[in-house]
């Protein structure tokens, strides 16, 4: 998660000015990852021989959509009132909004874990205070 790319950039703004609610349903699952954890887990890769083939670079405590707006809501202190109907998200983000947002995956980081990798954000509230506070 950084408040500089991605999913986040885009919905930062919104959720900064109290906009911020759950996209569609609210149920679909959203991978995250935060870019401090992003780096270590890139290095950890690189560095740990007996990984190989496809990891799956997400946080250990997958969360759905709702619980990914109400991390928003609490790390920005801003109320999460609005839902953004999933007609909303194609015309406003295209395709990658539709994928991203509305599709959801429910992905684990099995390989990096059973190879010893520790994250510093393992939950979502944890990954985008780090996001805001570090800037990155």
């Amino acid at each position: 998660l950084s408040t500089k790319g991605g999913a986040m950039a885009k919905l930062y703004p919104i959720f900064f000015l109290g906009g911020g609610g759950i996209v569609g349903s609210g149920e679909q699952y959203f991978p995250f990852i935060s870019a401090r954890d992003m780096a270590r887990a890139m290095v950890h890769v690189l560095k740990t021989p007996k990984l190989n083939g496809p990891v799956n670079m997400c946080a250990p405590d997958g969360c759905t959509n709702a619980e990914f707006t109400s991390a928003m809501g609490s790390v920005l202190k801003r109320p999460t009132l609005l839902p953004f109907p999933g007609f909303a998200v194609s015309l406003l983000f295209g395709e990658m909004g539709e994928e991203v947002l509305l599709g959801g995956t429910r992905a684990t980081p099995k390989k990096l874990l059973d190879s010893g990798f520790e994250f510093l954000h393992p939950t979502v509230e944890d990954a985008v205070q780090s996001a805001v506070d570090e800037n990155i």
